[in-house]
Protein backbone atom coordinates (compact mmCIF):
# COMPACT_ATOMS: atom_id res chain seq x y z
CA UNK A 1 0.00 0.00 0.00
CA UNK A 2 0.98 3.59 -0.57
CA UNK A 3 -0.01 6.34 1.88
CA UNK A 4 -0.20 10.10 1.30
CA UNK A 5 0.99 12.14 4.30
CA UNK A 6 0.63 15.89 4.76
CA UNK A 7 3.64 17.11 6.76
CA UNK A 8 4.37 20.62 8.03
CA UNK A 9 7.08 22.39 6.00
CA UNK A 10 9.47 22.58 8.95
CA UNK A 11 9.48 18.77 9.10
CA UNK A 12 9.22 18.00 5.39
CA UNK A 13 12.31 20.18 4.85
CA UNK A 14 14.18 18.11 7.43
CA UNK A 15 13.17 14.97 5.54
CA UNK A 16 14.51 16.52 2.31
CA UNK A 17 17.86 17.30 3.93
CA UNK A 18 18.17 13.80 5.42
CA UNK A 19 18.06 15.11 9.00
CA UNK A 20 14.70 13.42 9.65
CA UNK A 21 14.45 9.69 8.87
CA UNK A 22 11.39 8.91 11.02
CA UNK A 23 7.92 10.37 10.67
CA UNK A 24 6.06 10.52 13.99
CA UNK A 25 2.34 9.92 14.23
CA UNK A 26 -0.28 9.22 16.88
CA UNK A 27 -1.53 6.25 14.89
CA UNK A 28 -0.41 4.04 12.03
CA UNK A 29 -2.42 2.98 9.00
CA UNK A 30 -4.33 -0.28 9.40
CA UNK A 31 -2.74 -1.59 6.22
CA UNK A 32 0.95 -2.37 5.74
CA UNK A 33 2.49 0.50 3.79
CA UNK A 34 5.42 0.19 1.41
CA UNK A 35 5.80 3.86 0.46
CA UNK A 36 4.57 7.27 1.53
CA UNK A 37 4.08 10.33 -0.62
CA UNK A 38 5.26 13.40 1.27
CA UNK A 39 3.15 16.51 0.90
CA UNK A 40 4.56 19.69 2.38
CA UNK A 41 1.59 21.65 3.72
CA UNK A 42 0.87 25.37 3.39
CA UNK A 43 2.61 27.60 2.41
CA UNK A 44 4.56 25.09 0.23
CA UNK A 45 1.42 23.08 -0.69
CA UNK A 46 3.28 20.62 -2.97
CA UNK A 47 4.10 16.93 -3.15
CA UNK A 48 7.85 17.10 -2.55
CA UNK A 49 9.08 13.50 -2.22
CA UNK A 50 8.31 9.87 -1.61
CA UNK A 51 9.88 7.47 0.86
CA UNK A 52 10.33 3.71 0.92
CA UNK A 53 9.27 2.42 4.32
CA UNK A 54 11.74 0.26 6.20
CA UNK A 55 9.59 -0.38 9.27
CA UNK A 56 6.79 0.99 11.42
CA UNK A 57 6.96 1.12 15.20
CA UNK A 58 4.35 1.52 17.93
CA UNK A 59 5.65 1.66 21.50
CA UNK A 60 5.30 3.59 24.72
CA UNK A 61 6.11 7.28 24.20
CA UNK A 62 9.44 7.14 26.06
CA UNK A 63 10.55 4.01 24.17
CA UNK A 64 9.92 5.64 20.78
CA UNK A 65 11.73 8.80 21.90
CA UNK A 66 14.77 6.75 22.96
CA UNK A 67 14.77 5.04 19.55
CA UNK A 68 14.22 8.08 17.29
CA UNK A 69 15.40 11.17 19.18
CA UNK A 70 18.44 11.74 16.96
CA UNK A 71 16.56 11.08 13.72
CA UNK A 72 13.08 12.60 14.18
CA UNK A 73 13.87 16.27 13.55
CA UNK A 74 12.08 17.39 16.72
CA UNK A 75 13.15 18.34 20.22
CA UNK A 76 11.94 16.43 23.27
CA UNK A 77 9.68 19.23 24.51
CA UNK A 78 7.78 19.44 21.19
CA UNK A 79 7.70 15.63 20.97
CA UNK A 80 6.07 15.34 24.42
CA UNK A 81 3.61 18.14 23.59
CA UNK A 82 2.62 16.44 20.34
CA UNK A 83 1.84 13.12 22.02
CA UNK A 84 0.28 14.78 25.08
CA UNK A 85 -1.59 12.26 27.20
CA UNK A 86 -1.32 9.39 24.72
CA UNK A 87 0.13 6.14 26.00
CA UNK A 88 1.74 5.18 22.70
CA UNK A 89 3.71 6.86 19.93
CA UNK A 90 4.17 5.64 16.37
CA UNK A 91 7.15 6.09 14.08
CA UNK A 92 7.47 5.39 10.38
CA UNK A 93 11.09 4.60 9.54
CA UNK A 94 12.33 5.50 6.07
CA UNK A 95 14.59 3.15 4.12
CA UNK A 96 15.28 5.90 1.60
CA UNK A 97 13.75 9.14 0.34
CA UNK A 98 13.53 10.40 -3.24
CA UNK A 99 13.00 14.15 -3.69
CA UNK A 100 11.02 15.30 -6.73
CA UNK A 101 13.10 17.68 -8.84
CA UNK A 102 9.88 19.57 -9.57
CA UNK A 103 7.42 19.37 -6.65
CA UNK A 104 3.83 19.25 -7.86
CA UNK A 105 0.26 20.08 -6.92
CA UNK A 106 -2.03 17.33 -5.59
CA UNK A 107 -4.38 17.88 -8.54
CA UNK A 108 -1.78 16.01 -10.60
CA UNK A 109 -2.53 12.88 -8.55
CA UNK A 110 -6.23 13.17 -9.38
CA UNK A 111 -8.13 16.29 -10.44
CA UNK A 112 -10.47 16.19 -7.42
CA UNK A 113 -7.85 15.06 -4.86
CA UNK A 114 -8.34 16.52 -1.40
CA UNK A 115 -5.48 16.71 1.10
CA UNK A 116 -6.46 14.63 4.15
CA UNK A 117 -6.10 15.75 7.75
CA UNK A 118 -3.99 12.72 8.72
CA UNK A 119 -3.29 10.44 5.73
CA UNK A 120 -5.01 8.56 2.93
CA UNK A 121 -4.17 5.67 0.64
CA UNK A 122 -3.07 6.22 -2.96
CA UNK A 123 -3.84 3.64 -5.67
CA UNK A 124 -0.74 1.80 -6.84
CA UNK A 125 -1.34 2.77 -10.49
CA UNK A 126 -1.33 6.46 -9.53
CA UNK A 127 1.82 6.02 -7.46
CA UNK A 128 3.59 4.17 -10.30
CA UNK A 129 2.80 7.09 -12.61
CA UNK A 130 4.10 9.57 -10.02
CA UNK A 131 7.30 7.57 -9.48
CA UNK A 132 8.22 8.13 -13.13
CA UNK A 133 8.83 11.81 -12.38
CA UNK A 134 12.44 12.92 -12.08
CA UNK A 135 13.81 12.51 -8.59
CA UNK A 136 17.07 12.62 -6.69
CA UNK A 137 18.29 10.79 -3.62
CA UNK A 138 18.09 12.53 -0.26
Amino acid sequence: MIAFYPIKPIYSQKILTGEKTYELRKRLPNEHIDYILIYSTYPVAKVVAYAKIKATHKEKIDAIWNMVSLFAGINEHDYKNYFGNNDFACAIEFEYVRRFKRPFDVKEIKPNFKVPQSFCYIPKKDFNRIKRRKTENV
